[in-house]
């Protein structure tokens, strides 16, 4: 599933490819399912969904596809990769690169850790919402941002995280 080349590192074979996408498919259905239906707690859903795409036989993802309605994103803003394993990449870049002054609209999250994912739901840095940057402390320090009509800190190892695309005024 993977090859390695010395000095150059490891990257995926086509099985191992479609083997990752098989596994981010029903990964973010089951995110859909899980907030959309059951509405669990966006914080929550990856950890959930994790557990559940490793019991979940091909017929159940196709099944659950369906029933969806095909969604294309999943809650945290990630593409679901189709049946055949193609996929649109998120459009945006890390919100640690907006420039003081900036605004931009965020895409998705991609971090996986339930206590990030708590942090950035408590401060509305969700998909959709729109953040500006106010200050950028020196020194790798963090971020003021303006997100809806309130303030909050983000360092940037979080805000690495964070895909945001730019809002031109």
């Amino acid at each position: 599933m993977v090859t390695h080349t010395p000095y150059k590192g490891v990257s995926l074979t086509k099985k191992g490819r479609e083997a990752a996408v098989n596994v981010l498919r029903r990964q973010r259905l089951w995110e859909v399912f899980l907030h959309d239906h059951l509405k669990i707690e966006w914080a929550l859903i990856y950890e959930f969904a994790c557990a559940l795409e490793h019991a979940t036989a091909p017929e159940v993802t196709e099944a659950l596809a369906v029933f969806l309605g095909e969604p294309t994103v999943c809650p945290r803003g990630n593409p679901i990769p189709s049946a055949d394993g193609s996929f649109k990449p998120v459009d945006g870049f890390p919100l640690s690169e907006l420039e003081v002054g900036g605004r931009a609209r965020v895409m998705a999250v991609n971090a996986t850790a339930t206590d990030v994912l708590r942090y950035l739901q408590e401060r509305a840095i969700l998909p959709g919402s729109e953040v500006k940057v106010l200050e950028a402390a020196p020194l790798q320090g963090p971020l003021t941002l303006l997100v809806g009509n309130g303030e909050t800190a983000l360092g940037l190892s979080m805000a690495e995280f964070v895909l945001v695309k730019r809002i031109k005024p």
